[in-house]
């Protein structure tokens, strides 16, 4: 049955019914992951966490989750035969001399990841409290069983951070703002431009913004005075324009790595061979680094890391690196980070249950790299059940010789450029079962899923409804960088789009048969006039069947024959606002319709379901003023 089908609006509005946009809290799937070299932990025994808490609220205080129920953290992350050491840095017996008992705990996270501190299969259970540290773990396990943990006590906030108390040494100006001599080392960056700096200042919990000079000063913002090399003082307004003692907690910027294992070579990048891996981490916020743009504020090694419940927030730069092979990031967000929530490489690894909102708060040039997350060279990974919302960029940007990934039962929502953006030899992407809505119009595109120099990718089953540009764009990359083309663009809805008033620029659908086109439902979208302000063709489809070529014009008429449907469909001119009122069974329905999963290298045997309605997502977090 193909959405066309006199049946498919009732099946349409049954599977979306099975649908939960808290897609993000689904946490006992167990679904099999059918990607080569991907062996993630076993989801049966997860928690169904508050996704606005990194604590899992399903055992009693201080224990956690295992395979046959809860267990006391005490036993419930060292691995049979291993040790369990204690880290409670406001305990006032703690010292890092001491054993790591919890009679006698150490006073540093640091402390533990000492070179031979920890064994495989060992822990470190932390108490709840703020760490101002840098944790470069120098060991780390062996395998899936044998793992060195890093574990939160469940039930207990504890907090990384990378900045120190500056709460005195602040003299007034006659301007009214207020300088503080610089204590700290430079923060080198390889550009003039403002947006890359490092500094980060922070009062009563609110990450002040940076200007680029002492004129455009104003209550929240702060400007350094000096040069990269030498900086002399911070200079700043505080919220409000209140004074430092009213402000609340002050905080200075003054580590650029919160948790990034460590090899015999200091320098080596995250995820490099020879450093540690087999590493896990749960339960803690990272927030406050100093990193610079590109530059991950957390890293989970080698190989094989297991990062749960962790929030990464409020960083300078990239909020999460995933480098490396067979990582798995379960329920971790990495939300308001400078440019990018996460970011690198990875080998056969897993996302799922995790989120990226609200980040590029610095402004990054999103067409360069900016946004929820942006991975290159990637292969054989899953992202599962991922909420990308409000980003100052792409929701999921896969850029540069991506291979055989998944994205599957998310929800990207509010996204500046593109929801889900494949580019620069990005092949044999399956895409399915995801909500792409509302995307944020930028420059020239604000497209629901947006392919360019990328090939043999499939979008099936997918929902991309009144995004601010065109619904699908499989665009020809204007500089010829990879082959575009052999895309299998099925069983999508794609409804109500273009309503930022822009252009749709190209509405595109592809396939290996003229009936292939006819598979995804078009309905209510806008579409720009040629010769206004267009500047190429408004519609794709290939195969055209009267040709058996492609079809590459502005004749709506035609483009509704060849698909089958968008009777809803209207030409606007520039600046003409568009709202449409999809269909009932659209507005009700499914990601996609109620059919079996596409079959296609990555995909999970399981039906990834979702439910409600898009517009359920949180609110746009409020970025620095």
């Amino acid at each position: 049955m193909t959405p066309n089908d006199p049946g498919a609006s009732a099946a349409l509005a049954a599977a979306w019914a099975a649908l939960t946009v808290s897609l993000l809290v689904v946490g006992a799937s167990a679904l099999a992951v059918a990607v080569a070299g991907c062996q993630p932990e076993p989801a049966s025994a997860a928690p169904r966490a508050d996704w606005d808490d990194t604590r899992t609220p399903t055992c009693p205080p201080g224990e956690w989750p295992v395979e046959k129920g809860c267990r006391p953290a005490e036993t419930a992350f060292a691995a049979p035969g291993g040790t369990t050491y204690h880290v409670a840095g406001s305990d006032p017996r703690a010292d890092d001399r001491n054993p790591g008992t919890a009679a006698r705990p150490w006073r540093t996270i640091s402390r533990a990841a000492r070179a031979g501190a920890l064994r495989p299969g060992d822990a470190v259970l932390i108490r709840g409290g703020v760490y101002r540290e840098s944790i470069r773990p120098q060991s780390g396990g062996t395998g899936p069983e044998a793992r060195v943990t890093y574990a939160a006590v469940p039930g207990e906030r504890v907090v990384v951070t990378g900045a120190d108390r500056a709460d005195g040494g602040w003299v007034r100006q006659r301007d009214g703002a207020w300088r503080r001599p610089w204590t700290s080392e430079a923060l080198l960056t390889y550009t003039y431009d403002p947006t890359f700096r490092r500094e980060v200042l922070v009062a009563g919990g609110q990450v002040l913004r940076p200007v680029g000079s002492r004129a455009e000063l104003a209550p929240g913002r702060f400007w350094r005075e000096g040069s990269d090399e030498a900086p002399t003082a911070l200079v700043a307004r505080f919220p409000d324009d209140r004074p430092p003692e009213a402000a609340g907690l002050i905080e200075v910027g003054a580590r650029t790595v919160l948790f990034s294992p460590q090899g015999a070579n200091p320098h080596a990048e995250c995820g490099s061979a020879g450093t540690p891996g087999w590493i896990r981490v749960v339960g803690i916020t990272f927030r406050h680094a100093t990193n610079r743009a590109q530059w991950g504020a957390l890293c989970a090694g080698s190989a094989g890391g297991l990062v749960e419940n962790v929030r990464v927030e409020w960083t300078n730069g990239l909020g999460i690196d995933v480098s490396g092979a067979r990582h798995t990031f379960r329920r971790t967000r990495a939300d308001l980070n400078g440019q990018l929530g996460w970011g690198g490489g990875c080998r056969g690894c897993l996302i799922e249950e995790s989120a990226a909102v609200g980040n590029n708060w610095k402004g990054h040039d999103p067409f360069w790299e900016a946004g929820g997350g942006k991975w290159v060279g990637t292969t054989d990974t899953v992202v599962r059940r991922h909420y990308a919302a409000h980003n100052g960029g792409p929701g999921i940007w896969f850029d540069g010789d991506n291979h055989r990934n998944t994205v599957e039962g998310s929800l990207l929502v509010g996204n500046d450029m593109a929801g889900l953006m494949l580019e620069l030899n990005t092949t044999g992407t399956l895409a399915q079962h995801n909500v792409i809505a509302a995307t944020r119009w930028r420059d020239w595109t604000g497209t629901g899923i947006l392919s360019q120099a990328a090939s043999r990718n499939a979008l099936v089953h997918n929902s991309v409804v009144e995004n601010g540009g065109t619904g699908i764009w499989l665009r020809l990359d204007p500089d010829r960088r990879a082959p575009d083309g052999h895309n299998a663009v099925l069983n999508n809805l794609v409804v109500g789009n273009a309503t930022a008033g822009e252009e749709a620029r190209e509405m595109s659908v592809q396939g290996e048969t003229p009936a292939d086109v006819r598979t995804t439902r078009f309905d209510g979208n806008a579409y720009g006039r040629l010769g206004r302000d267009l500047f190429r063709s408004t519609f794709f489809v290939y195969p055209a069947p009267q040709w058996e070529a492609d079809f590459r014009s502005d004749d709506l008429a035609t483009w509704r024959r060849l698909v089958g449907g968008d009777r809803g469909a209207r030409l606007v001119d520039a600046g003409e606002r568009h709202r449409v009122s999809p269909p009932a069974a659209v507005r009700a329905g499914a990601p996609g319709t109620s059919a079996a999963p596409y079959a296609w290298a990555g995909a999970d045997p399981a039906r990834v379901r979702a439910g409600g309605d898009w517009r359920d997502a949180p609110p746009r977090p409020v970025w620095p003023r």
